[in-house]
């Protein structure tokens, strides 16, 4: 579900930046680890977009473990659980090739301008506006996309922990993924019925 979630929005903002920079044929974002031991692994000209932290949403927390099955029998599972994922979009473009105008940071600055724009037109993902998120995984029911801003100091922090020079970028809070396994421990008949299937721990 991470991974369909993050698949969905590179490829959404490619669509976008497409349109906006009138290249049909060439993705502008990648699904990307910022950086590995020998140095930044978002390639060059690109955006990338990279997953930085999981956080579960407590504030929502569902405390629910009994529901009613179509039989009409309660079922008892564990609750669900609902993730916030932090997801940082990166402009990799460091002037390594002089005699391209497009590689250089000012057009690394475009590129972020666009993203920022489009999220700030379009925040809510659902199936009804967005029919490709149904497509690609029908658990997801939603995601919201929110801006997140964090201190110099953490910033700081965070390029000294990934080991690698600065990179304009922009930090989002994705809002929320639920997972539910639905591993039943118990059954109970309805009322009037007999008998019983599974434990209850």
């Amino acid at each position: 579900m991470i991974d369909t979630s993050l698949n969905f929005l590179t490829n959404t903002l490619n669509s976008y930046l497409k349109i906006k920079n009138n290249t049909p044929n060439e993705d502008k974002v990648v699904l990307s680890s910022i950086a590995t031991e020998s140095g930044i692994a978002i390639p060059d000209k690109t955006l990338g977009l990279s997953l930085i932290n999981i956080e579960e949403d407590r504030i929502y927390k569902e405390h629910k473990s009994a529901f009613i099955n179509e039989s009409g029998n309660t079922e008892y599972y564990n609750p669900e659980i609902k993730l916030n994922l932090y997801v940082l979009i990166s402009a990799n473009y460091q002037d390594k090739k002089i005699s391209d105008p497009t590689d250089d940071y000012k057009e690394g600055l475009k590129q972020l301008s666009y993203v920022i724009s489009f999220f700030q037109m379009k925040n809510v993902f659902t199936n009804e506006n967005s029919p490709s998120l149904a497509s690609i995984d029908p658990a997801i029911k939603q995601l919201t996309v929110e801006l997140y801003s964090y201190s110099f100091e953490q910033l700081y922090n965070f390029w000294s922990v990934v080991g690698s020079k600065y990179l304009p970028s922009v930090l989002y809070k994705i809002k929320m993924l639920t997972f539910q396994a639905k591993e039943i421990s118990a059954e109970l008949p309805g009322v009037g019925g007999t008998g019983f299937s599974g434990t209850v721990n």
